[in-house]
């Protein structure tokens, strides 16, 4: 098996679509002799700021001198991005090996447990193995969905985290934001410390109780202080006092206050790994919160007209870029390029986003059966006055986009994780990074 059969195999695999449970994982990763137990790991839970705080731990520990694997999803442009170590993706050759390896025992799992894995569950048993073959000293594992019934729900780690949990994914989690929290709280364990990103109060209680429930000891990194010092569309400063360190100065190159509760929640998580033991310089701190990048979220690129990239596909993401926009950016007009997936809260995330944008031109994301029903906006207030246009073809909606930009607007690109995938790739070709 190549790569490109390993790419057919795997999308192949998506037919499963998302089967929430732990048998059908745990049978594919005991065939695989348990990769899993062989790794330590930090468990990352919430409804956004996964990915930030993940990439925010992943700079610290490499700068910490560890050999860091970090499992994420949704990729931007390859499968092998999902799975890295020291920030490198999964060679396309060895992702192909192991892949042939998992194919071999999948039918005994449908055997076992009457039904075949799903795409993200044969993902995670070769990220498991990649990492335990790769002997890495801590791996970065960042849950799918929810958490509780997420197959990345089979480690004991060092420390869980659970960032900001937010309404989404309702049919599948709940249909309430307690209903949801429960779920995330379901990757807390026995006795494993809990870091617990500022949430609201009734969600907090739900994830203090299973904590106290489990005897799990509770770190809330709502009660550390923060303060931003300055900012700009390059970065930001802050201070940060936690219960345990003071940092008059911390230099982060992601964009968004947002992005300063993540990197609290990251540092805190650090403290705690020290606590266990772990020798993480001050330093490695420092030097790791200003070197973390994470693609594709609040991206700035220096164009004519210069283009953000954000993927606020969640009514907690639009809220964070609208409140982004006007204060990291002066412009004269924002054009925006929008795609919303037809099972996300399109009223709430036109709602926070359709009152920054003069011209908003509505697109497709391609091949997703969860987008047949692009066009159907019209109807949310917040639009109604705006001058729409409608091009199903991502890359030609950006280029008209551009088209009716001048120098000093800004273009924004959002809405999906998976517009960005395929908008990201057609705007470096002509478009720096900042």
């Amino acid at each position: 098996m190549d790569y490109n059969e390993a790419l057919i195999f795997l999308q192949d695999l998506c037919k499963f679509g998302i089967n929430l449970g732990l048998d059908r994982i745990k049978k594919l990763l005991a065939f695989l002799d348990n990769p899993q137990e062989k790794i330590k790991t930090i468990h990352v839970a919430g409804t956004n700021g996964k990915g930030s705080t993940s990439a925010i731990l992943t700079s610290i520990l490499r700068e910490a001198g560890f050999k860091v694997g970090v499992y994420t999803s949704p990729h931007l442009h390859s499968y092998t991005e999902r799975i890295r170590i020291n920030n490198e993706d999964i060679p396309p050759e060895k992702f192909a090996i192991l892949m042939a390896e998992i194919k071999e025992h999948l039918f005994q799992v449908k055997e076992n447990t009457g039904e075949a894995p799903t795409e993200f569950e044969v993902l995670t048993a070769l990220a498991f193995k990649y990492f335990s073959q790769e002997n890495v000293d801590i791996a970065i594992i960042e849950v799918g969905m929810g958490g509780r019934l997420d197959s990345t729900n089979v480690i004991v780690p060092e420390v869980a985290v659970i960032t900001p949990i937010g309404k989404d994914h309702l049919n599948f989690l709940g249909t309430t934001i307690l209903e949801i929290a429960k779920e995330k709280a379901g990757i807390i364990k026995e006795g494993v410390p809990v870091v617990i990103a500022k949430q609201e109060p009734a969600i907090q209680q739900v994830l203090e109780q299973e904590a106290l429930k489990l005897g799990a000891p509770i770190i809330n990194s709502g009660e550390a202080v923060y303060q931003q010092l300055d900012y700009s569309r390059e970065g930001q400063r802050f201070a940060l006092q936690t219960t345990q360190n003071h940092y008059p100065e911390l230099t982060l190159s992601l964009l968004g206050d947002h992005q300063l509760e993540n990197a609290t929640t990251a540092i805190i998580c650090i403290e705690k790994l020290m606590d266990l033991g772990w020798e993480i310089p001050k330093e490695a701190i420092l030097k790791g919160i200003a070197k973390a990048y994470w693609p594709g979220r609040m991206e700035y690129l220096k164009s004519t007209p210069p283009i953000l990239l954000d993927g606020a596909h969640n009514p907690q993401g639009a809220r964070a870029l609208a409140r982004a926009i006007p204060k990291y950016f002066t412009y004269k007009r924002v054009i925006m390029v929008l795609a919303i997936l037809d099972d996300k809260d399109k009223r709430e995330i036109l709602g926070s986003l359709a009152p920054l944008g003069d011209i908003i031109v509505v697109t497709k994301v391609p091949d997703n059966p969860r987008n047949q029903d692009w066009q159907n906006i019209t109807e949310i207030p917040e639009i109604k006055n705006k001058e729409i246009f409608f091009v199903e073809e991502p890359t030609k909606a950006i280029d008209l986009a551009l088209q009716m930009s001048n120098e000093d607007d800004l273009v924004v690109i959002t809405g999906s994780l998976y517009l960005l995938g395929v908008s990201r790739q057609y705007v470096l070709k002509f478009s720096p990074l900042a």
